[in-house]
This record gives structure tokens, sequence and C-alpha cells, in this order.
């Protein structure tokens, strides 16, 4: 009996984990606002690539916060574009995903216009 109730509480957290996972996913997607206005090709990407985990406007969630951070974490921006490459703990890397170009707009981006 007491293992029936473990298994039961246990599917109750799963499906609470799992419903917190796609709200999360949801409330992060780009939705045009903030940074979409911004039409260059670095904007376009990070909406597409990066907003998911990081935020519309790059104020963070599944990722960290990258508004207003990324200088400080970067002084150097060949090290963020070396983390986008080839990623680095839970991030993935872009390489394969994103020429070398649009990692460095995208970079740029973060760096100006977050």
């Amino acid at each position: 009996m007491g293992f029936k109730r473990f298994v039961n509480l246990m599917e109750i957290v799963v499906a609470l984990v799992a419903i917190g996972f796609v709200v999360m996913l949801f409330a992060n997607e780009p939705d045009g606002g903030g940074g979409a206005a911004d039409s260059s090709p670095g904007a376009r990407i990070f909406s597409e690539s990066c907003a998911g985990c990081h935020g519309a406007e790059g104020g963070g969630g599944v990722g960290p916060k990258l508004a207003g951070r990324v200088d400080d974490d970067f002084p150097d921006p060949a090290d963020e574009i070396a983390v986008v490459t080839n990623g680095r703990r839970s991030m993935p890397s872009f390489e394969g995903r994103l020429t070398p170009e649009e990692i460095t707009q995208v970079v740029e981006y973060t760096r100006t216009g977050l």
C-alpha cells in the first residue's frame, strides 16, 4: 500500500514538472515584442534561435538573462562567439545550425540590441 501511494505521488510530481516545463517554453516564445522591433539579421536570428530559452528581450527563462549582462560576462566578444559556437553546460552548440557569420551577427545583437 505504501509503494502504491509513492508511485501515485511520483506520477503527480512528474505531471506537474511537465506542465511547468511546457508553460516555460510558451512563456519564452518570441512574441514580436522588445527586440523583435529591430530588423537586423542578428535580431531575427536571436528571435528564431535564442529567445525560446533566453526570452524575447533577453530577460532569461530556461536560459540565463543576457540583457545588460553580456558585456560583463564576456568582455571579449570572441569568448561569447566561442560559447554560441561550441555550447557550454546546458547551452547547446550552434555550430552547424548557424553559419559563423550568423553567430557573429547574433552575438553583436546581444551586445548592442538587448
